[in-house]
């Protein structure tokens, strides 16, 4: 996988650099969907883009494989969230530490989203305002096992990986295994994206 930034400050693409245990290509100005990467993961620096450049990078992404990370000066609860709605698989501080760096880029890879929790929590209250989601649907269209149904129905409700395994009494790992072949077995990137199927299944079931 390759990795690439897209940042006006020096100083702030020198220190992803230092940060990263990954080779980031810097993506030069002025932005153009030609030049752009259409794989891959890309840090952003929100406050480098003008508003037209934040919208053709969103749509571009949006249209290709290209994952988003998106850093900014000055972090906001609306705003993580709607950019996680719009498609970008991580949101969080231009600044943050080198491990956390690190871990958002490593979540990003496993295909999972990466924000604070706030962020997140506001995200998946507002998917899941819309629908309460056909998680047996789900099963059978799927093939999940008994087990696997459990945890995607606790997920439904919006609980954290931790809360599910307090109710369920198994392992926070043993939570994330069972994640993993929900996803794998739907076909879906993260959890934001199975609440999306679990509304087209309820749409398709009506």
């Amino acid at each position: 996988m390759e990795y690439f930034c897209i940042v006006l400050r020096d100083d702030i693409a020198h220190r992803w650099r230092d940060a990263t245990d990954v080779r980031l290509g810097r993506v030069g100005y002025p932005l153009s969907s030609s030049g752009l990467p259409t794989a891959g993961i890309c840090l952003v620096h929100w406050q480098s883009l003008a508003g037209s450049d934040r919208e053709l990078l969103l749509a571009h992404a949006h249209g290709c494989s290209l994952r988003l990370i998106i850093l900014t000066d000055h972090p906001d609860t609306d705003e993580g969230r709607e950019l996680i709605r719009r498609g970008a698989k991580a949101y969080g501080n231009t600044f943050v530490t080198y491990s956390l760096l690190n871990e958002m880029i490593k979540t990003v890879q496993r295909g999972d989203i990466w924000a604070g929790p706030e962020v997140l929590q506001s995200v998946l209250r507002q998917l899941l305002e819309q629908v309460d989601p056909p998680t047996q649907t789900l099963a059978d269209r799927y093939g999940l096992s008994e087990r696997e149904n459990e945890v995607l129905v606790e997920v439904m409700s919006g609980a954290a990986n931790k809360v599910v395994a307090r109710r369920l009494d198994i392992t926070e790992r043993t939570v994330k295994a069972h994640m993993s072949a929900i996803l794998h077995k739907t076909g879906a990137k993260d959890r934001v994206e199975l609440i999306l199927l679990a509304q087209r299944a309820e749409r398709n079931a009506v």
